[in-house]
């Protein structure tokens, strides 16, 4: 179907949620594993699964339990090659603390990184991560939840000496930290930098929201990030209390997940944990209160000037049992699902509809904790009007509840489901240790079996077989059958009588009938026969990289590359024109408004609705992108699909729909944005991101006045040339049969008419941007209570164009500058969470680029924060970096490198995009990992002296004012 996603709301921060998505659940379907091994099968007898459920679990895993309790995963998975990721799941989290502890179960996450008994300080421990290719962040990384605590950990190879150490390190997370008080009040600061910098209206309406609707539980008062009194006073004596009581081997899981024989995995486990010892007096579970379900239904309203957008759900909360993970269970969730899934649809065609109150809504169930149940009916009220857009929330609601749902409904519910499933097994050699080390942790936590994506599918096949309207209506009247609801307004600005006016409204709107839902017709697809098919020009095969490359009789170019490293699924992509060096003068965002038209307003003969239900289970995808030099297409598809793909494409390509009702979404969106830009640091970041590129229009903001006039003819007199005639170079990777493939692009790409064989020569807007001269400083703010700053340093390089070799060197450098920013500002500072640095490059643009350093802090730090990027970067120019860093911020990233030949997104996106049209990408990518290797500390040193120069140096704060 075509991607409705206008690139504008790509600048617009998460809607406010009523509940935090804790973590979100993994679909165990997505990823896969290979046949076990003569090992692994003796490994398996040593440990049987712990599953007493009659869902298998998955085979090729060993389940086990050491005699003092600790739970293990392990899975042989073979991709990527020779890595492996491990996690440690503690089932403890911020519900475990007491009063005066709030806060610790995360500050504990961060202090097992501060000293343990084989690493005494942080840097020492980092840093040997490093010199084997694990990048702090990247490859090693935790978080804390209100019921657990995971460790995760990527390791880039098989090595004897990267094992030891990561075990060794997973060890010493779990009963090896020091906390030492030097440490503990060393991180204080950090901690309240990370509260700062997740600091947010929409974070602060939450915990309202929280306090009002569970008034009588736990919840509410042991959000992770804890709260400041405690942070800044608890004692050492606080943090060891939670650290011996609940991080104990009968609360853990250690998993591992790659390229392993598991018999080995499995006595490393036993070595490394074994010793581990149960406390006489482990932590117990905690009392989260009581759940109160309301009689009738209860109204709140919620307001803060600073919101984006105004909100409505409606809520059932109430107590949950929690059930166990069966077949039965499994197939009783899928009637609810499917409701839901046909109620999101609902709401997003009267979103499309002239005048619609409603910018979108949606339905849901959830389980927090499996202590709570949530299920949910929501909107987002247009231009704030609530009052209009409450009717259509309850009388939507209440259609479903007395109509229930129709046939054609519950089709394209069940095709897109039983897609998703399929794709799943036939994907599953290809799944990645990452994802499935995460997934088993997820698995692990809500107590659920780690089943194969076969066991999913048939399980489900049989369960969606049964599945009726009529059971799908009542599931859903089932689940919904409760004493009261919450009805929760979130607002700008309250109702001058409180309640009053949104219980009335909702009340007038409940004694409104309602009718059933009409049946739709499904019309078959428009678009399959485009003519006489194209023939080949030429056929060019670049041998060493494995690449093909067309130029067809109506010179369009194309790029194919056959991989396995994502069994089943084909990635395309095509550039098109000029982009943004044609967009028309003074318009600025007028490619986010194009964008927007473009992929919301469907074909000619097919709106997105359509689409939607005509491409229901079949896997297609057609999305616009507006780049510096170049309009895209891109689409993933299947061998099954791309002759379904590919005619997408090209139906996009002569026919867009160019609809009103795109228009209209995105006049909807437009408040929010503003609202947002005006409220937030995304605002001042913007306007600092145009001044960078010299005031050019294509980077700065509209008036919203100047936003909302744009026309869609506008649009079409800009896209229509530019896609009917301009140079086309489509690149396509994956798991494809080369001849079906051709066969399918000449009956398609093929037959489109003749168009440039070269990208335009001469363009309207210019390469060249007129960088700001240095040095400078410059200071931008926006209206807000919260208090987040944000400081900034920039130095100008030469960038990215035409100077590939300097801008990789330029990425070392920034790695350890970063390095060098995390150790002085976060470690010994504490005065931000994650001050971090770039090198920033245009691909399109001549000459343009910079170094980068940011840092989120106080607004009265910001002064110190940019004196201390300063001072480190006149320190790098004058002494240069030392041979350890250069080896430090190296191996992570040739680690990174390897692994990336085998990601198709980067041979799409790097290597064969646009290489016909520019064929020195191909050396480039020949080149790039020699290069990485090749570079000296005298080069790095070299660089650094020659950008990181005072007068060269450009300060940017962004502050709040109230």
């Amino acid at each position: 179907m075509r991607n409705a996603s206008p690139l504008i709301l790509a600048l617009i921060l998460a809607a406010t949620a009523i509940f935090l998505s804790i973590r979100g659940k993994v679909d165990q379907t997505a990823d896969a594993n290979p046949k076990p091994s003569p090992a692994q099968a003796a490994a398996e007898n040593l440990a049987p699964p712990k599953n007493t459920s009659d869902i298998p679990a998955d085979p090729s895993a060993v389940f086990g339990t050491l005699d003092n309790g600790l739970d293990y995963v392990i899975l042989p998975n073979s991709e990527p090659p020779n890595r492996v990721s491990i996690r440690l799941h503690i089932a403890a989290g911020s519900l475990m603390e007491s009063e005066d502890q709030r806060g610790l179960a995360h500050f504990l996450e961060h202090m097992v990184f501060n000293g343990t008994k084989r690493f005494k300080d942080a840097n020492q421990l980092i840093r040997q991560m490093q010199t084997r290719g694990i990048a702090f962040g990247a490859h090693v990384n935790a978080y804390t939840s209100f019921d657990e605590t995971v460790y995760m950990l990527d390791l880039p190879d098989l090595k004897d000496d990267t094992m030891d150490l990561c075990f060794g390190i997973m060890r010493d997370f779990g009963d090896g930290a020091l906390l030492s008080e030097e440490e503990i009040d060393a991180e204080r600061g950090v901690i309240l930098s990370e509260k700062r910098s997740r600091d947010s209206v929409g974070y602060r309406m939450m915990q309202k929201q929280f306090d009002t609707l569970l008034p009588g539980s736990l919840i509410p008062k042991r959000f992770p990030i804890g709260v400041e009194e405690v942070i800044e006073n608890a004692p050492r004596e606080r943090f060891q209390d939670f650290y011996s009581k609940y991080y104990v081997p009968q609360r853990m899981t250690f998993v591992v997940v790659g390229n392993i024989d598991a018999a080995e995995i499995q006595e490393r486990i036993k070595d490394t944990f074994g010793s581990m010892e149960n406390p006489e007096s482990p932590g117990s579970k905690p009392d989260l209160g009581t759940i109160t379900v309301p009689a009738g239904t209860e109204a709140h309203v919620f307001s803060d000037p600073e919101l984006d957008s105004t909100d409505l759900s409606l809520l059932l909360v109430r107590p949950y049992a929690k059930q166990p993970d069966t077949i039965a269970t499994r197939s009783a969730k899928l009637p609810i699902s499917i409701a839901n899934f046909i109620l999101d649809r609902r709401f997003e065609r009267i979103s499309k509809q002239e005048n619609s109150p409603i910018s979108s809504g949606s339905a849901s169930k959830s389980v927090l904790f499996n202590e709570l149940e949530l299920g949910s009916i929501s909107a987002v009220a247009a231009d704030d009007r609530w009052q209009e857009a409450l009717p259509v929330l309850e009388q939507e609601f209440r259609r479903a509840i007395e109509h229930g749902f129709t046939e054609a409904e519950l089709a394209e519910a069940k095709a897109n489901i039983l897609n998703s499933y399929r794709e799943a097994v036939k994907r599953k050699e290809s799944r990645k240790s990452e994802a499935l080390a995460t997934a088993i942790a997820g698995a692990v936590n809500d107590g659920t079996v780690f089943s194969t994506p076969e066991t999913d599918l048939k399980l489900t096949e049989k369960a969606l077989d049964g599945i009726t309207t009529g059971m799908v209506h009542d599931s859903f009247v089932a689940f919904w059958k409760a004493p009261g609801y919450h009805l929760v307004l979130s607002t700008k600005q309250a109702p001058g009588d409180g309640t009053e006016s949104l219980s009335s409204i909702y009340r007038e709107s409940a004694a409104t009938d309602v009718t059933p839902p009409a049946e739709r017709e499904i019309v078959p697809f428009a678009y399959t026969d485009f003519g006489k098919p194209g023939t080949i020009s030429e056929t060019t095969q670049v041998e060493d990289l494995d690449i093909t490359q067309l130029v067809l009789s109506n010179n369009i170019r194309v790029n194919l590359k056959k991989t396995e490293f994502e069994k089943n699924r084909i990635r395309m992509f095509a550039r098109i024109g000029s982009g943004k060096l044609s967009q028309p003068g003074d318009k600025p965002m007028l490619d986010a408004f194009a964008q927007s038209i473009y992929d919301g307003g469907g074909l000619g003969k097919h709106s997105n609705d359509e689409l939607s239900e005509i491409l229901a289970g079949r896997n297609v995808s057609v999305g616009m992108g507006i780049g510096e030099d170049a309009f895209t297409l891109s689409g993933t598809t299947t061998p099954d699909d791309q002759l379904l793909q590919l005619q997408l494409m090209v139906a996009s390509l002569t026919d867009p729909g160019y609809r009103t009702e795109a228009l209209w979404q995105f006049q909807k969106a437009i408040p929010v944005l503003f609202q947002n830009l005006k409220h937030t640091p995304s605002g001042p970041s913007k306007e600092m991101d145009a001044w960078l590129h010299g005031g050019d229009f294509r980077y700065t903001l509209p008036t919203q006045v100047q936003l909302s006039g744009y026309t869609i003819d506008e649009v079409k007199s800009w896209l229509t040339p530019e896609l009917e005639k301009g140079y086309l170079e489509l690149s396509i990777v994956g798991d494809f049969d080369r001849e079906q493939l051709i066969a399918d692009l000449l009956a398609t790409i093929g037959t489109l008419p003749e168009r440039s064989a070269a990208p335009a020569a001469e363009t309207t807007n210019p390469r060249t941007i007129a960088f700001p001269e240095a040095p400078a400083e410059k200071s931008f703010s926006y209206e807000s209570k919260i208090p987040q700053a944000v400081a900034t340093g920039i130095w100008k390089t030469d960038g990215m164009r035409g100077n590939i070799p300097e801008f990789r060197r330029l990425n070392v450098l920034s790695d350890i500058f970063g390095d060098r920013l995390r150790e002085e500002i976060r470690e010994k500072l504490g005065a931000s969470y994650s001050p971090n640095a770039g090198a920033s490059g245009d691909d399109a643009l001549d000459g343009f680029g910079y170094l980068i350093a940011q840092a989120v802090g106080k607004p009265d730090d910001i002064p110190l924060l940019l004196s201390t990027m300063e001072s480190i970067a006149a320190e790098l120019a004058e002494n240069g970096a030392t041979a350890d860093e250069l080896s430090r911020a190296l191996a992570p990233t040739l680690s990174s490198l390897e692994k990336t030949l085998r990601d198709n997104s980067y041979w799409l996106g790097t290597v064969l995009s646009q290489s016909q049209a520019d064929p020195g990408r191909l050396d480039l990518a020949r080149s790039r990992d020699a290069d990485y290797r090749s570079i000296t500390l005298e080069e790095i040193n070299a660089i650094a002296k020659k950008y990181f120069q005072k007068e060269n140096l450009i300060k940017a704060s962004i502050l709040p004012k109230e």
